[in-house]
């Protein structure tokens, strides 16, 4: 753990909330909201544990730190043991630690993951209140016995004697180190945790496991925001990732027939992690129905869902509105970090055909760029490679009110998005958007109920990875005034009426409310 500007584990609380890649230290849309929630609540305290990658990442806060932010903890998940080029771990070095006497733990631990491959989609709190008694307290299984205890190694080979034949072992079993590890970081937050009130997680994964956990060693109410479903966004990266080669693991699994064996290992693991923390909450929050549908289908019991929309600071987007007779500037802007989710390729790829159509364009790119290094590299080698370094331009991160008045559009080229808060900051502004058809894009577009379509479309939806109908989108909507005009009146009509954040602040506030007054009650009972 490091020490963050603002470290106080005696702090109490009335919030803690619990965010992996996120806000404070982060920024993006998720990031965003949840200073949203702090700074509309100046009345209430809040705690911030923060689940990062790797140690050294994360220097200094991306925003400035609220009065109201009572304490920050950073926890990193991910540490340097090796890994697949790291030998398995020497038998003489088991032979040390030996069989322990409460050697159970393990069978326990067994039990457990069992349940979780083979038990019903909502878990019973009791295999969480299992988990939390394995990796927290005095009696749990310690970090150094997972790696090179007998027991923890028994069990992982009794498992690799479940997978196919011929699977690699130093895959298995660095899989199974690798998702298992984490865990142990998450046991040592929920022994040392700060007191809160309300346990808030703003995604499932590790940080929605927290808050299960803590749940269940505390008592105390946990509540969970979903913005982009998490266990979808791990498919995706997983479906991506280089450490897992199928030249040997050509096993495949039903979730997807290009989908290997110990991929499907993995989703399985994050999808279990969700099912647990849908089973402590009291409440699941989603911002809009598709989420819903998706969450119900993964384990979310559906009387715990309830659908609270994002909001922006209408009065604050509304001061970078041009005038109504201003010229269309023929600059395409996209908002968000360089990283493959948000499909940069793609926009690059849009900007060569648009530039056919439109010499004069321009296609920014505003936001961080150092989450994924190597893939900025590429992207700026692929601009480079369709002559494009002056048609697109990296800006980095820059404030959204800066940016606007200078954009004809707000575009999104995402494989996955929740309810982008880029797209209703633009609306604010006055811009049009054009987007891929993800999450609740198309509603945001052409309206979510009958008489929110009546405001007409705000802009374009197009499919996913296709450059040319994307650019065709923007190309008409910029050429067209009578077009563009009416998809700006259509934003910012949408936006004043259903994604006002002080709607959004209240209903979380009240839901905040409801638990702490019933804290109060309940301790004034006992005294």
């Amino acid at each position: 753990m490091t020490e963050s500007p603002r470290y106080n584990p005696t702090a109490h609380a009335n919030i803690c909330l619990l965010l992996e890649g996120t806000y404070p230290y982060v920024r993006g849309g998720v990031s965003t909201w949840v200073k949203q929630l702090i700074e509309g609540m100046p009345d209430l305290t809040f705690s911030i544990i923060f689940l990062g990658a790797k140690e050294g990442e994360y220097e200094a806060p991306a925003y400035p730190i609220p009065d109201n932010v009572v304490h920050i903890e950073l926890r990193y998940l991910l540490k340097n043991t090796g890994g697949m080029d790291e030998k398995p771990p020497m038998m003489s070095r088991l032979k040390n630690m030996g069989k322990r006497k409460d050697s159970g733990r393990f069978d326990l631990n067994s039990q457990l993951h069992t349940t979780l491959a083979h038990g019903e989609k909502v878990l019973a709190e009791e295999v969480v209140e299992g988990f939390t008694g394995l990796l927290a307290g005095s009696k749990s299984i310690s970090e150094e016995e997972l790696h090179f205890s007998k027991d923890s190694w028994e069990t992982i080979r009794d498992k690799y004697t479940d997978a196919p034949a011929g699977l690699d072992f130093n895959h298995f079993f660095w899989s199974v180190r690798g998702m298992h590890s984490p865990l142990f970081t998450i046991g040592d937050v929920v022994d040392e945790a700060p007191a809160a009130d309300v346990y808030h997680s703003v995604s499932t994964g590790y940080a929605g496991f927290l808050g299960a956990m803590l749940h269940s060693k505390t008592g105390k109410p946990y509540i969970i925001s979903e913005h982009g479903i998490y266990t979808k966004e791990r498919e995706l990266d997983i479906a991506q990732v280089e450490w897992i080669p199928e030249e040997l693991d050509p096993f495949k699994v039903g979730l997807n027939e290009e989908m290997s064996y110990l991929r499907g290992v993995w989703i399985r693991f994050f999808n279990s992690l969700g099912r647990m923390s849908y089973s402590a909450a009291a409440e699941v929050f989603t911002l809009y129905n598709g989420n819903r549908k998706r969450q119900i289908a993964d384990g979310c019991p559906e009387s715990k869902l309830t659908i609270i929309p994002n909001g922006v600071n209408i009065d604050v987007m509304k001061a970078a509105r041009r005038p109504d007779d201003a010229e269309i500037p023929p600059v395409l802007g996209l908002i968000g970090r360089v990283v493959p989710i948000k499909d940069i390729k793609n926009f690059i790829r849009a900007m060569r055909v648009v530039k056919e159509a439109l010499p004069n364009a321009q296609g920014w790119l505003i936001g961080p760029q150092d989450e994924d290094e190597d893939y900025f590299e590429e992207c700026q080698l692929l601009v480079d490679s369709l002559d494009l370094r002056n048609t697109v331009k990296f800006l980095g991160f820059q404030k959204p009110t800066d940016m606007f008045p200078k954009l004809g559009l707000n575009v999104l080229t995402s494989v996955s998005e929740g309810q982008p808060l880029t797209t209703l900051e633009g609306y604010a502004a006055g811009i049009p958007a054009v987007a891929t058809n993800v999450g609740s894009c198309s509603e945001l577009v052409f309206g979510a109920t009958d008489e929110d379509k009546e405001l007409g479309a705000s802009g374009a939806i197009v499919p996913i990875s296709n450059p040319s109908l994307f650019a065709e989108a923007a190309v008409e909507l910029l050429t067209n005034r009578e077009k563009w005009c009416k998809a700006r009146d259509a934003a910012i009509k949408r936006v004043e009426t259903y994604y006002d954040d002080r709607d959004m602040i209240r209903r979380y506030h009240d839901v905040y409310d409801k638990y702490l007054q019933a804290a109060v009650a309940e301790n004034r009972k006992a005294s």
